[in-house]
């Protein structure tokens, strides 16, 4: 078994994400948790605002060794 980071997204109330989109770095999940919840078009803009009814975290989850993980 593995620890890896599951991304969960939540638009509206509603959980949108699926248990594929799993990292093997909580630092790189992160990353995306946080474009995702800005409207990030790139790795260089600004926030200009925050999206609303949008959330993104990571949560850790025990995976097989099998598993595909996102670097």
């Amino acid at each position: 078994m593995l620890m890896a980071f599951l991304l969960v997204v939540v638009v509206e109330g509603e959980n949108v994400s699926d248990n594929r989109m799993l990292f093997k770095d909580i630092y790189r999940c992160n990353i995306f948790a946080t474009a995702i919840e800005q409207g990030k078009w790139s790795p260089n803009d600004r926030t200009y605002y925050r999206q609303q009814n949008v959330t993104a975290y990571c949560v850790p989850k025990m995976v097989g060794a099998n598993t595909k993980l996102f670097e």
